[in-house]
């Protein structure tokens, strides 16, 4: 009787463990996934600010050349009003 209700205990104690085993199993197969979710977004996320980034370098160049233009525009500009007011003053003097 003894080893009939002793195997019987362990046999409820191995379905339990084995049930354990598998919820385990189960929880660390949904993590993976999870992590390997996470690392996907991850890689297109970083992806998107290297795009962001290009574009943006991309911007600031054209930014600093249209600067650069302005600033050759306005010059070029002075350079023209100072002899046309020479001009200016030379027919009209004072």
């Amino acid at each position: 009787m003894c080893l009939k209700v002793s195997s019987y205990v362990m046999g409820s104690y191995g379905i339990y463990f084995y049930a354990e085993l598998e919820s385990f199993k189960m929880e660390y197969e949904n993590a993976r996934l999870k992590c390997n979710a996470a690392d996907e977004r991850a890689n297109i996320l970083a992806s998107e600010v290297i795009g962001l980034e290009d574009k943006a370098l991309r911007l600031r160049s054209n930014e600093l050349k249209l600067e650069r233009q302005l600033e050759n525009s306005q010059a070029e500009i002075s350079s023209f009003k100072k002899p046309a007011a020479n001009q200016h003053a030379d027919q009209h003097p004072s």
